[in-house]
């Protein structure tokens, strides 16, 4: 057995946070599969990293640009391209799970996220230009993102609502899926709450013998989970999954399993980054750091509101996380700029 059994045994998916041509042509992404991923997210951080990184996708930008002059245009097409076809090698895992699982997340245009109007439009054309029933359309979890959210899923476009680290906002989030099923009760939805970066902003201003040291994101978690465990009987046997996400460690002494194997949560997912994923297929079987916070997370917040304004944290965190989407995007369109002039002059 292997990591990623094991915490499949615990009723918890195991989704990649990655995607590229070349690991859907070369057979790495099908062997991922095979060893029990069942979805994939991607981001603009990921398409920049992909396109930038290396000469595959050289030839069809160019054969692109011959028709396309629009670098968003370009970027589209080859993304809708690469998220269809991850989704076809999913498409098994979707019919087996009874639609439940098996989807792939294409996100809007970063900076469509305080426009709920533009956003929905968009995601409709994405939704559109994949055409396949395993996709989830990632939305930023702002006021207007959660909106946006609810529309679309009473159109039945799945959504994947993301840069949730507000318990606030996941609260809403969850509301608006249970709200939208009074018109539609087969769109499938889920969470995207992150972790890490809630502890790397916390432990900037508290001491490392603080007992929340490293624990923030944990409990707020918890918090999370808490919730949708009181609300997963109303929504029945299509309820929106809390997945995890930015769980690879930040912290250089915490152990990379850390996040991980401290939130092997029944009916959640856990998005992670290639390597963690090697990491977890190629080492022993981990055990939780056992920290107790399952039983404890009320008090452990509650202790919390006397040291630091955590909502205002959650909230910065958002903002900055929309901010990173659209820095990326936008150097994800220069590049495509940069390599089609390369590529026209040699």
């Amino acid at each position: 057995m292997t990591n990623i059994e094991n915490l499949i045994n615990k009723d918890q998916s195991i989704w990649l946070d990655s995607i590229s041509n070349q690991m859907i042509e070369s057979g790495d992404l099908k062997n991922l599969i095979s060893n029990g991923i069942s979805g994939i997210t991607s981001n603009p951080s990921i398409f920049e990293k992909a396109i930038s990184s290396s000469e595959s996708y050289d030839k069809k930008i160019l054969k692109l640009s011959e028709t396309y002059t629009s670098s968003k245009e370009i970027f589209e097409i080859i993304a809708t391209d690469d998220i269809r076809n991850a989704a076809d090698l999913l498409g098994h895992v979707y019919e087996n799970s009874y639609q439940n699982d098996g989807f792939v997340s294409l996100e809007v245009d970063p900076h469509l996220a305080n426009d709920s109007e533009k956003t929905i439009i968009e995601a409709e054309k994405l939704w559109a230009k994949v055409d396949r029933k395993n996709l989830m359309i990632k939305i930023p979890g702002t006021e207007e993102g959660i909106y946006s959210t609810k529309q679309l899923l009473e159109n039945g476009i799945n959504v994947n609502i993301t840069l949730l680290f507000s318990f606030e906002n996941y609260k809403k989030t969850l509301e608006a899926f249970i709200e939208s099923k009074n018109k539609n009760k087969n769109s499938k939805s889920v969470a995207s709450f992150f972790i890490s970066r809630i502890d790397t902003a916390v432990d900037n201003i508290i001491d490392s013998k603080n007992p929340l040291f490293h624990k923030m994101a944990i409990i707020n978690a918890f918090r999370a989970y808490d919730l949708f465990l009181s609300k997963k009987e109303k929504m029945g046997n299509n309820f929106q999954k809390l997945l995890w996400a930015s769980t690879s460690v930040k912290a250089k002494e915490l152990n990379q399993e850390y996040y991980t194997y401290n939130l092997p949560l029944k009916n959640t997912i856990n998005t992670l980054p290639l390597e963690t994923i090697d990491y977890l297929l190629k080492s022993k079987i981990l055990t939780s750091n056992n920290l107790e916070i399952n039983d404890n997370f009320k008090d452990m917040y509650e202790s919390s509101k006397n040291q630091f304004d955590f909502e205002k944290i959650t909230n910065s965190l958002l903002l900055n996380g929309i901010k990173l989407f659209q820095e990326s995007y936008d150097s994800l369109l220069d590049t495509i700029d940069q390599k089609i002039s390369k590529l026209i002059n040699k």
